[in-house]
């Protein structure tokens, strides 16, 4: 059926067939106003069969007017038991017939460009979202401040969703030879000190009997570098560790 008998909408992203323009084809003598009601105590439900909306009407003020599923348009169409309503309810069939067919041609095309439009809108949201993080980084990486291990962890968490805590990501510095034990206690490695990644605090305490002080292990510190190099191989595991 290539005639349009009773034009389709699209309603809130749903097929939609409007109330006035179906009591207009089905000739029915009864006001639209009163009609429409009546046919809604067959069962229909608002918000699920039909959603009631404002339209202009020829005199300019706004008239009530209904959005309705396919599914209510027939069976309103097949409750007439007129010729119109026989006609109707076969449109609305071949309507739904020729929506299961796969599109072709300029169909597919549109389709095709709807799609496009929603994953640029996607992509454009997603940068959105990451921007602040990023720049955040970047003004991180333009410190020149060192980080503890806990702090580190803390920092890529919250910056780039890496959940790692303080205890895991000691290990992986050790895994990669970033750390090493002395005495039981974690040193950084000279060749990460050497490259910027790595640098230690010294640390001391007072000797409680003679108040001298004394020289701790020193704390392992990372820095923005490297900080940023952990980044790197974790969004990257596959890839090997300078």
């Amino acid at each position: 059926m290539s005639n349009v008998l009773i034009p389709i909408q699209e309603h809130e992203g749903k097929t939609a067939v409007s109330g006035r323009d179906l009591h207009a084809f089905l000739e029915v003598k009864t006001p639209y106003k009163d009609w429409f009601p009546r046919m809604v105590d067959y069962g229909f439900v608002d918000g699920q069969d039909f959603s009631s909306i404002l339209s202009e009407s020829s005199g300019g003020r706004p008239s009530m007017n209904h959005a309705m599923t396919l599914d209510m348009a027939k069976e309103l169409s097949m409750i007439q038991r007129t010729d119109k309503g026989k006609q109707a309810r076969q449109y609305f069939i071949e309507v739904e017939k020729r929506k299961s067919v796969a599109p072709t041609g300029p169909e597919l095309l549109a389709l095709a460009v709807v799609e496009a439009h929603q994953v640029i809108e996607a992509a454009r949201n997603k940068v959105a979202e990451l921007t602040p993080k990023a720049e955040a980084f970047d003004a991180l990486l333009s410190t020149a401040g060192d980080y503890s291990v806990n702090e580190a962890a803390k920092v890529l968490a919250r910056d780039h969703n890496i959940q790692i805590g303080e205890g895991r990501l000691r290990k992986k510095l050790e895994d990669w030879g970033w750390i090493y034990r002395h005495s039981g206690k974690p040193r950084a490695k000279q060749a990460q000190v050497d490259l910027g990644r790595m640098t230690e605090k010294a640390r001391w305490h007072y000797h409680p009997e003679t108040a001298e002080k004394v020289l701790d292990t020193p704390q392992v510190r990372l820095t923005a570098k490297g900080i940023d190099a952990i980044r790197k191989r974790m969004l990257a595991p596959l890839a090997v560790a300078a």
